[in-house]
């Protein structure tokens, strides 16, 4: 039986991870988000990230977590200039 991601971390264990994303890509340092995908795993008796020439979860995680929080930005923004119109 798989569980539901949001039955295996709580939303702040996923927004730590949203962070170490944003901080990864500020600084081009992806080795927190690496230890967080690894420990993810290891505490779900899930297979380690990918990290190989040709394939990184690292950076595949990296770049969601960005893209997410870009496109919620946006939603969120048309969200206000669509009330203000309203009023």
């Amino acid at each position: 039986m798989s569980l539901h991601p949001s039955e295996l971390y709580s939303p702040s264990d996923w927004a730590e991870l949203f962070v170490l994303c944003t901080r990864a890509s500020e600084m081009g340092l992806p080795g927190r988000v690496y230890k967080w995908l690894v420990e993810y795993s290891k505490a779900h008796d899930l297979p380690p990230p990918e990290e190989t020439a040709e394939w990184s979860d690292t950076t595949y995680t990296i770049k969601e977590a960005l893209s997410f929080l870009d496109k919620f930005g946006e939603n969120w923004t048309s969200n206000l200039e669509s009330r203000k119109q309203i009023n």
